[in-house]
Parts: C-alpha cells; sequence; structure tokens
C-alpha cells in the first residue's frame, strides 16, 4: 500500500482509534474542541497513535496507543497558519527573549516546518497570538472524554494539502527507517 493510501485509509477517512468506532461520540467531541479553538469541525484531525492505535515515530518503535499516550490534532486553518507565520517573521527580535527551548523551537520551525506548511503549535503556542484561548482549549479538552487526563497537542496546516504531504513524508521516513532495522534488508 503507499503511503498515501495508508494515512487515507487508516487516518483521515476512518474514526480515530481512541474512540474505539463510536462516530458519533467522535463527532460531539470535535464539535466541542472546534468551538473552543474557533474552527470549524470538518477542519480537527486525529493523527499519530491516538488515530491509529501505534505511535508512527521511528524513535518510538511502532509502540502502541496506551493510558499515558497523548492525542495530537491536526488543525487545518489558513488563517491560523497565516496569523502564526506573519507573527513570527514580523518579530524576529521576540524570538531573542524566549527560553532556549521555545526559541530551538521557532528555528526549526523556520528552517523545517514552514516548508511543510505546518506551524508546530505543540511547541510555539506559548508565544503566538492566540495563544490564549488554544492552550484554554487544550485544558478544556483534558475533562472531555475520551482525552481525560491526556494531554491534547494542536498543530496548524495551512491546508489539507500541507496535512497530507506531511502524513504522506512521515510514513515513508517511517518505511526507510524499518526497512534499514530489518536484520535481512
Amino acid at each position: 500500500m503507499t503511503a498515501a493510501a495508508f494515512i487515507e485509509e487508516h487516518m483521515f477517512d476512518r474514526v480515530p482509534f481512541i474512540f474505539n468506532q463510536d462516530r458519533g461520540r467522535y463527532v460531539v467531541w470535535k464539535r466541542i474542541l472546534a468551538a473552543k479553538l474557533e474552527v470549524d469541525p470538518a477542519s480537527l484531525l486525529i493523527v499519530g497513535s491516538a488515530s491509529i492505535g501505534r505511535s508512527l515515530n521511528p524513535a518510538k518503535n511502532l509502540k502502541p496507543f496506551d493510558p499515558q499516550s497523548d492525542i495530537d490534532i491536526a488543525v487545518v486553518s489558513q488563517y491560523h497558519f497565516t496569523v502564526a507565520w506573519r507573527y513570527m517573521r514580523a518579530n524576529p527580535t521576540r524570538r531573542l527573549s524566549v527560553d532556549v527551548r521555545t526559541r530551538n523551537a521557532w528555528d526549526e520551525c523556520v528552517r523545517r516546518y514552514i516548508f511543510w506548511g505546518t506551524i508546530p503549535t505543540d511547541k510555539l503556542l506559548g508565544v503566538l497570538p492566540f495563544a490564549e484561548p488554544w492552550q484554554a482549549a487544550r485544558r478544556a479538552m483534558g475533562a472531555v472524554a475520551p482525552s481525560v487526563d491526556r494531554s491534547v497537542n494542536l498543530r496548524v496546516y495551512s491546508d489539507y494539502e500541507a496535512l497530507r504531504a506531511y502524513q504522506i513524508q512521515s510514513i515513508q521516513k517511517l518505511r526507510e527507517d524499518v526497512v534499514l532495522l530489518e536484520p535481512n534488508a
């Protein structure tokens, strides 16, 4: 199966793993989060292990979704992407006044993520103009099943093409890493 077919079948066009096939519960959950983020519910997509049941991070060795796993949310919003991108571009000196972790995330975003049409708000949310309502939304979702007591991470994508390209690239990288790890490869 191609990487594109894999993400379409196992991530984009299904009820996420964490919802145990309960589409109604998934729709309500997205509606609650979307209202708090002020986006359309259709612009939200659960990705990662909460989506398919296993981590796609090569460093995590296809680790199963478990009680300690977080929930990664793709927020497809040209508006929020543009606001974040413009803020980062217009405030280079702000970058110098943040902690080292945030500064490194800022640099990595400019160097790597913007190319893919994404802003890793999981690392930069605190400095972005929409930080306050989005941080409140993350906290509030920690009390809504099935995300109770789980960390909810948000990442902004400029459009669905950017989300698709980023996920395909990730799957392709995972496949390459797995092939390199196989003893008979």
